[in-house]
């Protein structure tokens, strides 16, 4: 029902599934998700996404998942 939510999740998977991870539009897509939603869920639905990027950047990188916007 909360748009950035429902819709942000949605943009966040199809970022995810392309070959090569931009760092930045993910890390901005996350704060308005976490800005914009109403409730606790859609606030913290990009935190697995920040952590990953957080926590396994040098592996990201090795793999040449992820690129800096």
């Amino acid at each position: 029902q909360c748009t950035p939510c429902r819709a942000g999740t949605e943009k966040m998977l199809t970022l995810l599934e392309r070959d090569t991870w931009d760092e930045q539009t993910l890390k901005q897509l996350a704060a308005v998700m976490a800005d914009a939603s109403i409730c606790g869920l859609g606030q913290a639905a990009p935190n697995p996404v920040l952590s990953l990027l957080r926590d396994f950047r040098s592996e990201l990188a090795s793999q040449n998942l992820i690129v800096k916007g």
